[in-house]
């Protein structure tokens, strides 16, 4: 049992993460925001309880946790799975009080299309929604109802999800995103609103831009990329406000100056 507070990062990876594989970058950006998440909720004083499908990058974040002198321990969980959620967080709650949990879990995009070629609105296949909304959404319920009455039962607890600028509105060539990122945004406000009373603060933040992973960095030639350790300080930024003044929305976007 960890003698830190636990806090969870579901999805410690990125989309565009290559398996952290480019050593040329830091760190913090090797396996995109999720990595960058746990190191510095690391860095803050927790253990961090990584949790993911990917067997591979889940240990590899963990261990650059622990190389950078934090604790973590790996999971593999599958959050469209209610069974592999419980599991999970049997585990976890096996390690001690859990006061954090980040759902940085991204929808997928739809078979045989990436980035640069999401398709048209009219062109999805419906199926598709089936299972992104059960991953982006419905698989945020699945581990809110592990945490939530343990956090309230505590009288404290932070969940942290992690939005877009699809969260906001709809663009062209992304209506196979919007529509997910605008749920769980949506989703989390009712959440903010029922748990803030009983201790528990929700927070939501849309990053509205392109984040610094493997996969991007070669796109920074033509679209600015925002640095990761930078959004995750934002995320702990939340994680540490006052009680009097929490707020549910952060909006984060680079400037070009």
């Amino acid at each position: 049992m960890s003698s830190k507070p636990i806090a969870v990062i579901v999805g410690p990876g990125s989309k565009h993460d290559k398996g952290g594989s480019m050593k040329e970058i830091p760190p913090s950006s090797r396996w995109g925001l999720g990595g960058a998440l746990s190191l510095r909720f690391a860095q803050g004083g927790y253990h961090v309880a990584l949790l993911a499908r990917r067997k591979d990058v889940v240990e590899a974040v963990a261990e650059e946790v622990r190389n950078q002198g934090g604790t973590a321990t790996s999971i593999c969980c599958d959050v469209t799975d209610m069974e592999s959620v419980s599991t999970a967080f049997k585990q976890i709650f096996s390690l001690g009080k859990v006061e954090v949990m980040i759902y940085n879990v991204a929808p997928p995009f739809p078979p045989g299309h990436e980035f640069p070629n999401l398709p048209a609105a009219h062109d999805i296949d419906p199926q598709f929604f089936d299972s992104a909304f059960n991953i982006g959404v419905t698989g945020c319920l699945r581990c809110n109802s592990q945490v939530v009455p343990k956090m309230i039962e505590q009288g404290k607890g932070t969940i942290l999800l992690s939005g877009a600028t699809a969260s906001l509105r709809g663009g062209k060539k992304f209506g196979s995103v919007a529509p997910v990122k605008a749920a769980l945004r949506s989703y989390g406000q009712s959440l903010f609103q029922e748990l803030a009373a009983q201790g528990v603060h929700v927070g939501h933040v849309i990053i509205d831009g392109v984040i610094e992973s493997p996969n991007t960095k070669g796109w920074g030639t033509n679209v600015p990329l925002m640095d990761p350790a930078h959004i995750a300080e934002q995320y702990w930024n939340l994680h540490v406000q006052p009680r009097s003044v929490w707020s549910y929305e952060v909006r984060l976007k680079l400037l070009q100056l």
